[in-house]
């Protein structure tokens, strides 16, 4: 059986499913942190839902839109011109991370009153990261009491990195 060839005549090889998930998370988290610290920046008072939808997606497809354009650039300049399969599929995972953030955002949107989607969203992003880190932690083995520290310790380490971004953003 023959591999499929790419354009250069190298053989083609599938990403594994271990890699995309990784790369929908890496971006599900990062998408998470910057959500986390343009919610923080926006003033509590006089939004209405669609100014904190338009937050969401505006963030979330202004990131994915960049680190596409980057990751397609950089993936030809590392594949002799040429994309490769498995960027697409890498890009594929990725784009999929981002908008899962977004989408879960939308919903306390949706569902509750103005004064309280945009403390809920953030409760919800935070909640990720932790949980994120939560799970990797348990994946390897960590006890329970020890995983939980270690979901707090990633949280808080994500919470600095949005005090960071926004005190030199200047807000």
């Amino acid at each position: 059986m023959t591999e499929p060839v790419t354009e250069a005549g190298a053989p083609e090889v599938e990403v594994a499913s271990d890699d995309l998930r990784k790369e929908a998370f890496t971006m599900a988290l990062y998408v998470s942190v910057c959500l986390l610290a343009a919610s923080a920046a926006i003033a509590e008072s006089d939004r209405s839902h669609v100014e904190v939808l338009g937050l969401v997606w505006g963030t979330t497809i202004g990131l994915a839109l960049a680190h596409l354009f980057a990751f397609r650039v950089s993936a030809r300049l590392v594949g002799s011109g040429s994309v490769q399969q498995r960027d697409l599929q890498t890009a594929l995972a990725q784009l999929v991370g981002a908008m899962a953030v977004a989408a879960v955002c939308t919903v306390p949107v949706l569902v509750f009153p103005t004064s309280a989607e945009l403390d809920v969203v953030r409760w919800l992003l935070a909640g990720f990261i932790a949980l994120v880190a939560y799970l990797t932690a348990r994946s390897g083995g960590t006890p329970r009491h020890r995983a939980l520290i270690y979901g707090c310790w990633v949280l808080v380490v994500a919470l600095v990195i949005v005090v960071i971004k926004n005190v030199l953003a200047g807000h």
